[in-house]
């Protein structure tokens, strides 16, 4: 029982550090800046109006915002809060591959093809600055490759529909992810990081290391403050133009969730637009919100239930892996988000 007890107190531990660490996937720090950065963007978009109006504008945006922290889908949320933080996601760890064993694979395979490469003459900051770049857009290209899987593949949708179910959208839904999807989204992750790390350290000749901010790269901590939080929630904060090409703000993720099928399998990538823009898949919002709603059609089920869940995402992938199942028109993408991731 002692054993027991101590185990779960280091859970709590492992939960307390992530909500007041900054740089996790989720913290209160981050909610806490984000909350700023989307009350000033509102002040901003309403600054020609009068102070009162302006005020009230805000306070009526707040309002809502409470309507959705007490809504069921939220609390579906926040049951996955705990499934990733205490029990199962505990368990998956950070997957079967490791980013640093990935660079170590790497580096020495490039050495026993090619031989040692010269120590780059290069200065020690260009080395750290380029390795930070090159292993941040790793991370955004594997993510937009695991999303568009999820997205394509009948039996990986099934899985990742879990978290495109959310029929609202608040910082929590990030963690409304079914554990096997996690377990495939963190190889995919410890593989395009680790090959770029090992390749720029054999070309580099020496030993680099990034810059980072609280152990995480400093461009992924940046995205986690600025933006990040705010792509689960309804705060319609829209990039247009070309800066809507280069950068995923809210806007582009609320429309990733939406169920109007213009809106499906669109803006896929996690901070960065270039992928999306790349490969066909970017839709840039518009100035002013279009009323996006979110959710998943559901035959049956409530997308809120324990049971559906947990275990409906399972039997629904293996029936998918059968030879004559195929995803249906009209969830082949979904009609809300995901993810995030």
């Amino acid at each position: 029982m002692s054993t027991f007890f101590h185990a779960q107190l280091d859970k709590v531990h492992q939960a307390l550090v992530l909500l007041l660490t900054p740089g996790t996937i989720f913290s209160l720090p981050e909610v806490a800046v984000s909350l700023v950065l989307a009350v000033g963007f509102l002040m901003y978009r309403h600054r020609r109006r009068r102070g009162a109006v302006r005020f009230a504008l805000v306070a009526r945006a707040l309002r809502r915002s409470r309507r959705i922290l007490f809504n069921r889908s939220t609390r579906a949320d926040v049951f996955y809060y705990f499934v990733n933080t205490f029990s199962i996601g505990g368990l998956i760890g950070w997957g079967i591959l490791s980013g640093m064993g990935v660079s170590g694979w790497v580096v020495r395979g490039l050495h026993a093809e090619f031989g040692a490469a010269a120590p780059s003459t290069a200065p020690a900051w260009a080395l750290r600055a380029g390795l930070t770049l090159v292993v941040f857009l790793a991370y955004e290209f594997g993510y937009y490759v695991d999303h568009y899987m999820k997205h394509k593949i009948p039996a990986l949708f099934e899985l990742h529909k879990t978290h495109h179910s959310a029929e609202v959208l608040t910082p929590l839904t990030v963690f409304r992810v079914h554990p096997i999807d996690t377990l495939i989204f963190v190889d995919i992750i410890a593989l395009t990081t680790g090959v770029a790390y090992g390749v720029f350290t054999y070309v580099a000749g020496r030993g680099v290391d990034m810059y980072a901010i609280f152990g995480q790269n400093v461009l992924f901590v940046v995205f986690l403050f600025g933006l990040a939080q705010l792509q689960h929630s309804q705060f319609w904060i829209p990039l247009c133009g070309a800066p809507g090409r280069l950068i995923l703000s809210p806007a582009h993720h609320q429309i990733h969730h939406s169920v109007d099928p213009a809106h499906y399998n669109r803006n896929l990538g996690s901070c960065l637009a270039i992928w999306d823009w790349m490969f066909g898949t970017l839709c840039v919002p518009p100035k002013e919100s279009p009323g996006l709603k979110f959710g998943v059609t559901q035959t049956g089920d409530d997308p809120h239930r324990v049971f559906t869940l947990l275990v409906t995402p399972v039997a629904s992938m293996l029936r998918a892996l059968t030879p004559r199942s195929s995803l249906p028109a009209a969830a082949a993408t979904p009609a809300a988000e995901r993810t995030g991731r």
